[in-house]
């Protein structure tokens, strides 16, 4: 969600913090530059593993057997179109290389690129031009983006597990220390093989020294100081998350960092957020910034709903078995009904009641009153407990999706009464009621669970309702199914 002002990213200095000089086999391997050796390795290995299972495996039975050197020439032009391909699709720009769900579709289409330019160039290159098999072909494109994910997920884990011991990090300083500013080092406080680390806070709201709610770092300058908090602290990412900063102010900041090697980051507001993806229509003349479309149109709605019946059926089906023996486990550790529906709000504020195992011992709210749940919450049972954590306590809402009062991805429901108290108190929340409800979403997937504040969480469902697409609601669910089992804000 970060905006890049300047256009001018700092480049990695190759150290650790402290200004300690990284071995120079380290500093290379760290740079994604080095992912055109890892690609190499990836295509190669990939050209082998389908050959063997084609021609010497045999899967299925080969009519014909062609020998290995004759896809020679065809890996030759292979590996420079692929590079040419990761590259044009931005899978050498380390701001690419965090999601695995974004990394993998995008090296799937880049390796296909690559494959069919191979081909056709190598169909009018070479003299007495192969018969490639097809089916190997489809091996090939298989095993290569496999291999290459695998090699990126490796080379990924292995810098991050660099970067949470201290080597190779970016030292960061974060202007604002208010609850954005304490989000972003919150962050990257959580996040440590992200390989950023906070230096401390520029604000002049506060004093020296004093340490904001929250956070772990302290105020270390002012905004009218900036040139000597540059100088003695030499970061090399500026991260801008004061929304009260005017553009008359902004722009001075950007300007005295000029010349200074120093990337500057924004973290936005609702505002910068919808900009970001504005988009200039030409009406005959009449220049219209258009930020977002009113509602998705009717194709889309049906799109969405059909695979929202589709995926639920299935799930539902596959899930069956185990969601009879976790109701007689419900059943039997605590009295009380199987499911927990509580009434929430969907789109257009139509009220549905949410489907969940109870998870909390019988009447909770009668006793204790209404509240969110927080962490160790003496309501829950020991089975609650462990649904909670891995979000098995919802499952039953497919039921939900599969009779139309929700779908798989969208903004998260409320309560009726949160409803009430939020839209008063949070611009534009009552928008993120135009579409249906989801089981999850864009602010789930990217750790806005639980505790955070209610604007944050609203900034990423608007962003979801205003950007809908077939392929983000699967890339949601694909991020989802990888946070289950490691989401320590889920309770």
């Amino acid at each position: 969600m970060g905006i890049e002002l300047g256009g001018r990213p700092a480049p990695a200095d190759g150290r650790a913090p402290h200004g300690v000089a990284l071995a120079p086999w380290v500093r290379v391997a760290l740079s994604p530059a080095f992912l055109l050796i890892v690609d190499l390795i990836a295509i190669s290995a990939g050209f082998l593993v389908a050959y063997i299972v084609r021609f010497v495996l045999q899967f299925p039975v080969a009519e014909e057997v062609h020998t290995l050197r004759s896809y020679a020439s065809l890996l030759a032009l292979s590996v420079p179109f692929a590079w040419a391909a990761f590259g044009a699709y931005g899978l050498y720009r380390a701001r690419q290389l965090v999601n695995a769900v974004d990394q993998a579709f995008l090296i799937g289409t880049a390796m296909l690129v690559a494959l069919v330019a191979a081909v056709a160039i190598a169909s009018f290159a070479i003299r007495g031009w192969p018969d490639y098999s097809r089916l190997l072909l489809g091996y090939v494109w298989v095993a290569c983006t496999g291999l290459s994910f695998i090699g990126r997920f490796l080379w990924i884990r292995w810098r991050g597990w660099l970067a949470s011991r201290g080597t190779g990090v970016r030292v960061t300083l974060v202007v604002g220390a208010g609850a954005a500013g304490v989000r972003v080092s919150r962050h990257f406080d959580r996040f440590p093989h992200l390989g950023y680390r906070v230096a401390g806070f520029v604000d002049s709201t506060l004093p020296l020294g004093g340490v904001p709610a929250g956070a772990a770092m302290p105020v270390i300058g002012t905004l009218d100081r900036i040139d000597h908090v540059l100088s003695t602290y030499q970061p090399q990412e500026l991260i801008l998350a004061d929304p009260t900063l005017s553009n008359l102010e902004l722009l001075e900041l950007v300007n005295r960092c000029e010349g200074q090697p120093v990337g500057i980051r924004v973290y936005p507001d609702l505002f910068q957020t919808l900009v970001n993806d504005a988009s200039l229509v030409n009406l005959q003349g009449l220049p219209l910034v258009s930020l977002r479309a009113s509602e998705l149109e009717g194709w889309q709605r049906t799109v969405k709903r059909a695979f929202d019946i589709a995926f639920s059926a299935t799930i539902l089906t596959l899930t069956a078995p185990l969601m009879l023996v976790l109701a007689a486990i419900v059943r039997l550790e605590s009295p009380g009904p199987v499911f927990f529906a509580q009434e929430r709000l969907g789109q257009d504020g139509k009220r549905f009641h949410a489907i969940k195992f109870r998870s909390m011992v019988h009447d909770a709210e009668r006793q204790t009153g209404q509240f969110w749940t927080v962490p160790n919450d003496s309501r829950r049972t020991r089975v609650g407990a462990w649904m909670r954590r891995h979000s098995i306590d919802e499952w039953p809402q497919f039921i939900n999706v599969l009779v139309g009062d929700m779908s798989v991805v969208g903004p998260r429901p409320e309560r009726p009464m949160f409803v009430a108290q939020f839209s008063e108190s949070v611009p534009d929340y009552l928008r993120r009621l135009r579409e249906r409800a989801g089981l999850t979403g864009w602010a789930q997937v990217n750790g806005l669970r639980g505790d955070v504040p209610i604007e944050e969480r609203t900034k990423y469902d608007l962003y979801y309702v205003d950007n809908w697409s077939l392929w983000l609601d699967i890339k949601i669910i694909l991020r989802t199914a990888l946070l289950l089992l490691r989401d320590s804000s889920a309770y």
